[in-house]
């Protein structure tokens, strides 16, 4: 019976130090409505500005430097991003992108949060929308002396829904 209470007692305690550990998770994971509203701005004003605007002058104010996206298979960087909009901004008749985001999960993890979120593209010529496009997405936010700004996303086409 000895045997059995010095099995026991350690199993026991191991099992309520993992139950605690895992509560304070929980508790230092929980978004605030303001940390939410800057996660979906950040993303939003990624896509606004970035894909949709083609703006490259504007990267640096939602991406870190060593940004990276994870883009169907390749690695692109912060200047692979802007060979990508030169290219865009070359076409006469680029149609206009807008991006709407579904977002399934924010968590965050000390000075940074998790965000993943379905994006439905919309491609409009005039007042004609003339593709559609979705993706499942993922990134990562930090926050930095300037602010929050994306540092890895990953995405994966899903289709045009």
């Amino acid at each position: 019976m000895k045997n059995l209470v010095f099995i026991l007692v350690p199993f026991l305690l191991s099992c309520y130090a993992k139950n605690e550990t895992s509560t304070q998770a929980r508790e230092t994971n929980t978004v605030t409505e303001a940390e939410e509203k800057i996660a979906k701005d950040l993303i939003q004003g990624a896509f606004d500005h970035l894909w949709g605007g083609v703006d490259s002058t504007k990267i640096l104010d939602y991406h870190t430097e060593d940004f990276i996206i994870l883009e169907q298979g390749e690695v692109w960087d912060n200047d692979r991003i802007k060979q990508f909009m030169r290219k865009q901004l070359a076409k006469q008749d680029r149609p206009k992108r807008v991006n709407l985001m579904e977002y399934i999960a924010i968590e965050k993890y000390g000075p940074s949060m998790q965000i993943a979120y379905r994006n439905f593209g919309r491609f409009y010529k005039a007042d004609s929308l003339v593709n559609k496009a979705s993706w499942m997405e993922s990134a990562v936010a930090i926050e930095t002396p300037v602010g929050w700004r994306l540092k890895m996303m990953h995405s994966t086409w899903t289709g045009n829904k």
